[in-house]
């Protein structure tokens, strides 16, 4: 998948959950476990990397910043490197809209770190190694489920554990 345009860090795949989706992308959903529901019920969008092109990492803290998207309702989930939840006690593994806490304007911040730190949504980190964020945008705008592409957040990488040199 490339990066949409604009949203260096996202990827989408406009074939998953529909008939349109050849044999190769139905065997890559069944393997990384993906209910694909059909566009007009969500839309996901992927990001492996921050918005400098630089891969996620649990040794680095992040802020992804954004605004409401246009759907329904929609949520951050963050996946370990084996595509399943970080394997953890933080109960920190998705924010949706529903309990997202947002600015007067609506716009709002997740920390995304290995610590929460006081903020007020968080995606924890802890043992999830390299991972990815996937934004689920349930029933989507219809422009959105025609393929325009909605401003997605951005991820900034915040900073970065000092690595040793042993």
């Amino acid at each position: 998948m490339e990066p949409l345009s604009g949203h260096p860090e996202w990827r989408s795949d406009t074939t998953a959950g529909s008939t349109h989706a050849d044999v190769y992308t139905r065997a890559r959903i069944a393997r990384t476990g993906l209910l694909a529901l059909n566009r007009d019920e969500t839309i996901y969008y992927f990001a492996a990397t921050d918005h400098d092109g630089k891969p996620l990492t649990e040794t680095c803290t992040y802020e992804i910043t954004g605004k409401p998207l246009p759907g329904q309702w929609w949520a951050l989930t963050l996946y370990a490197n084996d595509m399943f939840l970080a394997r953890n006690d933080d109960d920190a593994n998705n924010v949706g809209s529903s309990d997202m806490v947002a600015a007067p304007d609506g716009s709002w911040t997740v920390r995304v770190a290995a610590t929460r730190e006081g903020a007020a949504n968080w995606l924890s980190t802890r043992n999830s190694s390299a991972f990815l964020v996937n934004i689920r945008l349930y029933q989507p705008d219809k422009a959105v489920q025609e393929g325009k592409v909605p401003e997605l957040p951005v991820i900034h990488r915040i900073a970065c554990a000092a690595q040793s040199s042993s």
